[in-house]
């Protein structure tokens, strides 16, 4: 029989599912194992120890691929599971005053975000804020801002979301955290960029994209590229779009980033619809969306489907376009992203 995981103060008992209190004598267990406790594993935490149950929760969401600020690109149903029961066992821990770290509290709200649990994720950053500024931590404080900034733009508060970023920023660059400065201008230009601040989205992205130039973040250059092709694929200036949408297309491929390279694909696909090549456009955003539905990336894979519809209308297709039109609808229903906010993130 394993022994049973307790609290740092020993006074409750991990089930499983919820926390109880300890039966008597229970907390005089020298050692338990995580392995019934949470997902699975060979992780050991010592009782009373909070450092140590964190750190079997960070191990556990980085063998999913939840590494600090990074996630997975997809995650299977059994990895959505295992991630929905660490999130159930931390609000375990504060239900009952166990205080986690900043760092184990932006990871799970990273994970609770890619699961789909927005209320969830903001409580987890809004905890490593306040710790972050109780311990003085001012890495932790400029990372949870950032954090709690996306979720901001997520509910469409553009305000709020600047407003955090700018803080972050701050931070960032009193720190001399060269990638998270890259990170957060990189964010507010997206911010300005949906504001429709062409020219102070495109002096954002310029920035972040010379730092990331700078400190070698091969990704993070891929993405600002994406950026500035989508500024000036929206001024109207095709041939550059296309060249910045290559450039960037052929490091995401470079550098094993699926997710960006669909995205790559359908704004190519959009630069030939706009010049009238329709079968070249249909080609691109199928190809979008067959790396987006093999990544798992729903909100990606919607996208697509909008574009395909589009070239469906096009074609004088009506049936085939209600039926991508209706499948966008059922994806944004069950990712819940309400459609209108969608089209204003997506510049429609």
């Amino acid at each position: 029989m394993t022994d049973p995981v307790l609290s740092p103060d020993g006074k409750w008992m991990w089930t499983g599912t919820e926390w109880i209190p300890a039966p008597p004598n229970s907390s005089q267990s020298a050692n338990v194992s995580l392995q019934d406790s949470v997902i699975g594993g060979d992780v050991t935490i010592t009782q009373n120890n909070a450092e140590d149950i964190a750190a079997a929760k960070v191990t556990a969401l980085e063998r999913i691929g939840f590494t600090g600020q990074s996630s997975p690109e997809e995650l299977t149903s059994a990895q959505e599971g295992e991630v929905e029961q660490v999130l159930e066992m931390s609000e375990q821990l504060v239900r009952h005053g166990i205080e986690i770290d900043p760092f184990t509290e932006n990871t799970l709200g990273i994970a609770a975000q890619f699961v789909g649990k927005i209320h969830s994720a903001q409580q987890h950053f809004l905890r490593a804020l306040e710790i972050s500024r109780k311990n003085g931590d001012r890495k932790g404080e400029a990372a949870s801002l950032n954090n709690l900034a996306l979720i901001a733009r997520t509910r469409g508060d553009l305000a709020e979301a600047e407003q955090l970023l700018r803080e972050s920023l701050a931070i960032m660059r009193e720190i001399g955290d060269r990638k998270g400065e890259a990170d957060s201008l990189n964010n507010l230009g997206e911010i300005t960029r949906i504001r429709g601040d062409l020219a102070e989205a495109e002096r954002l992205y310029q920035e972040s994209l010379a730092i990331k130039r700078e400190i070698g973040n091969r990704q993070g250059e891929s993405a600002s590229l994406l950026n500035l092709a989508i500024i000036a694929q929206t001024r109207g200036d095709l041939d550059e779009a296309e060249h910045l949408h290559r450039e960037s297309l052929a490091i995401m491929r470079e550098v094993g980033y699926r997710q960006g390279e669909a995205a790559s694909l359908g704004n190519l696909g959009v630069i030939a619809q706009t010049r009238g090549d329709l079968a070249e456009a249909e080609r691109l955003y199928r190809e979008s969306l067959a790396i987006n539905r093999e990544i798992g990336d729903r909100k990606g894979e919607a996208d697509s489907l909008y574009n395909l519809a589009v070239i469906a209308a096009s074609r004088g297709d009506p049936d085939e376009q209600r039926r991508f039109d209706t499948e966008v609808v059922k994806i944004h229903r069950e990712i819940g992203i309400p459609i209108d906010q969608w089209f204003i993130d997506n510049g429609y």
